[in-house]
């Protein structure tokens, strides 16, 4: 086993705030896995576990308070948590991915038995699926391939779904104009944004990968068929390959940070978190992201009227609020991306059902994306008709969902993965996303 250290603290504080469980390993090579459990009312707490080349315990700390208000607002009733396996070097290979999480999984569910780990960064499905594999932990992983029981949450674009409900939602009841967009991270979640926009009749003028920024030249957009299945044929490899070898209409520009330039009515952050801070905020966000920009100067260069968070806290606040108060509308992260969490609870909650008969997995995957855009729609709708700013109503919508679920919890007699299903229920079986 590489495990050569085990730290566990029990309501620790980190940040100020007070997190029920934090798990630390140290394994051989000097890789620090850490994964901070934010509170324990709910029988299960469930959240992402990122492979990273660096990260901190406040960054793992801010995510996994985020996820509890992220299952709140999804109509989950479960805590969040959040988990980080910091290489200090290069990215590993999925093997090794595999087996670091695996060990840091079987020291955490020791002490917190109600872990969900879920993918992340640098951890898709196929590590989720050997993660599953290995004795002892199915009960804990979820985000699988439909091969090993699960229903494919990446392959199918369900985070990517909310964020697409998202911006038909503003559409629908304001008049902001809604022509084009930017997306800054084409990846598993802004891939397939780029093709639902697309869809919708909304042109993508530019769009990034950690190898550069492709752009528009002209007013036709980049076409969205041809670069979903360039990304979806070799990820960032093949993306690199296009920019030596560019198709007519499109520029190339070796910094990603170029996509912060481009005019557009939409902005789609699908990449990191602390992307834009207020002037006053930087030099504290730059400890995090290096990169990251002042909020006032990317609205005055792009004339963004609307940010759809794919990525968790991309935005600070501040950054939130100084949007606002200067024509923005902002869907924060935790009420617009929750679709791949709402993916992966459902995979959860109905595990057993599903390896019984596959032939199901069809199904439960239509019921749960419609579910996605049902959620999404009534929080962005009653979000945008509530008087306040855009925190607080989003905050105060997430607060109620979650007094209510426990109220429930506390009524019920029912175990946890049959009370997940009572829960999820009433949403699954709707006939509509009205």
């Amino acid at each position: 086993m590489g495990v050569v250290n085990v730290s566990v603290k029990r309501s620790h504080v980190i940040g100020g705030e007070t997190f029920a469980v934090v798990v630390e390993t140290e394994h051989e090579g000097g890789v620090v896995a850490r994964t901070a459990v934010h509170s324990q009312d709910f029988d299960r707490r469930i959240g992402g576990a990122r492979t990273v080349m660096q990260g901190s315990e406040s960054e793992v700390g801010h995510l996994s308070s985020a996820m509890t208000v992220k299952c709140a607002a999804a109509h989950l009733p479960a805590d969040g948590e959040k988990s980080l396996v910091v290489m200090g070097g290069p990215l590993p290979d999925r093997a090794t991915r595999i087996r670091l999480l695996a060990e840091h999984l079987g020291e955490v569910k020791q002490a917190d038995a109600g872990v969900i780990f879920g993918p992340d960064m640098n951890n898709g499905e196929a590590v989720m699926d050997g993660l599953a594999r290995t004795d002892g932990l199915l009960d804990h992983a979820t985000g699988l391939s439909d091969a090993e029981g699960g229903i494919s949450i990446d392959t199918h674009g369900f985070t990517a779904v909310g964020l697409d409900e998202g911006v038909a939602v503003v559409s629908d009841l304001t008049h902001v104009p809604l022509r084009t967009a930017t997306i800054q991270g084409y990846g598993a979640v802004g891939a397939h944004m780029g093709r639902l926009l697309a869809e919708r009749g909304i042109r993508v003028s530019a769009l990034n990968f950690k190898g550069g920024t492709f752009i528009a030249d002209g007013d036709e957009g980049l076409d969205q068929t041809f670069f979903f299945r360039t990304w979806q044929d070799g990820g960032d490899d093949a993306l690199t390959a296009l920019a030596g070898d560019l198709p007519n209409g499109v520029q190339f520009d070796a910094d990603p940070n170029a996509i912060l330039t481009v005019k557009a009515d939409i902005f789609v952050p699908a990449a990191r978190t602390e992307v834009f801070a207020t002037a006053d905020e930087l030099p504290e966000s730059t400890k995090e992201n290096p990169d990251c920009r002042d909020i006032a100067v990317f609205l005055q260069d792009t004339g963004v009227r609307l940010i759809v968070e794919g990525a968790n806290h991309p935005l600070s606040d501040d950054a939130v609020r100084y949007a606002e108060t200067h024509g923005a509308i902002v869907l924060k992260d935790y009420i617009v991306n929750c679709g791949g969490l709402i993916g992966c609870y459902v995979e959860w909650a109905y595990r057993d059902e599903l390896r019984a008969s596959p032939e199901e997995v069809p199904a439960m995957r239509d019921k749960a994306l419609r579910m996605v855009r049902q959620v999404v729609r009534h929080n962005i709708a009653r979000m945008l008709k509530m008087d306040g700013s855009v925190l607080e109503n989003a905050h105060a919508i997430a607060m109620e969902n979650r007094e209510r679920l426990l109220e429930r919890r506390r009524e019920s007699d029912l175990g946890d993965h049959a009370f997940a299903q009572a829960c999820l229920e009433e949403h699954l079986t709707a006939e509509t996303t009205a």
